[in-house]
């Protein structure tokens, strides 16, 4: 069962009153309420017990349910992102905190197979470095995981008589409501979809005072 089918079952039966109790639940009446087969609403119950979703106990041969505290997890950053997604159409809203990088940013973004893609589709020359965001909580996290599964912009990666660049993908956004910039995906990136890299114009620590341990705030922009 993939996690937006999780999600939905989970919300249904949050809906319930499975939130915050056990609540009496025959399958023949989850089966009614999931819109499938008796059947098919016991494996759905069996499923989310096992994966930890829900606690499950029988009275009297009777089915009680109740959600656990990683389901209500899920629930929480399902109605997130319906609220996000009707809020921010078209748009992928982020917040983290300002880390330091390994310092490979600089090198990256001056190499001129990159830059003169960069200024082709995101329409300016990037500041030779990335501002390093690390996100803030699993929301945020599991956001940036569906967006690095859209195409973006695609820069396609070169070869130098060195070293070999692998393709990047870029996304264009707003930093903090003030600079236009772009988040990108290298191909061979080392961080995992907790992190994120912005790019822009300009030197984006200097021009918004930023540390490390500052909040940011970057809109990305699917449509532009």
């Amino acid at each position: 069962m993939n996690i937006r089918l999780i999600r939905t079952y989970l919300v249904d039966l949050y809906k319930l009153g499975a939130g915050s109790r056990y609540i009496k639940s025959p399958t023949n009446e989850l089966a009614m309420f999931f819109g499938v087969s008796q059947q098919s609403a016991s494996r759905i119950i069996n499923e989310l017990y096992d994966l930890e979703y829900i606690d499950k106990k029988y009275i009297d041969r009777t089915l009680w349910i109740r959600i656990t505290e990683k389901g209500l997890q899920e629930v929480e950053e399902y109605i997130k992102y319906i609220n996000d997604a009707y809020e921010h159409p078209g748009e992928f809203v982020f917040e983290g905190y300002v880390v330091s990088g390994l310092g490979e940013g600089a090198y990256y973004m001056s190499r001129r197979g990159y830059v003169l893609q960069f200024e082709k589709y995101l329409g300016f020359t990037p500041y030779p470095g990335t501002l390093n965001i690390k996100l803030r909580d699993s929301y945020y996290i599991s956001q940036n995981r569906l967006l690095r599964r859209l195409s973006g912009y695609h820069i396609k990666g070169f070869r130098t008589k060195e070293r070999v660049f692998g393709d990047v993908r870029a996304f264009k956004a707003r930093i903090n409501d003030k600079i236009e910039g772009a988040v990108i995906y290298a191909e061979r990136s080392i961080y995992g979809f907790e992190m994120m890299e912005v790019i822009a114009p300009v030197y984006l620590r200097g021009e918004l005072s930023l540390s490390d341990g500052d909040m940011v705030r970057v809109v990305v922009y699917l449509n532009k």
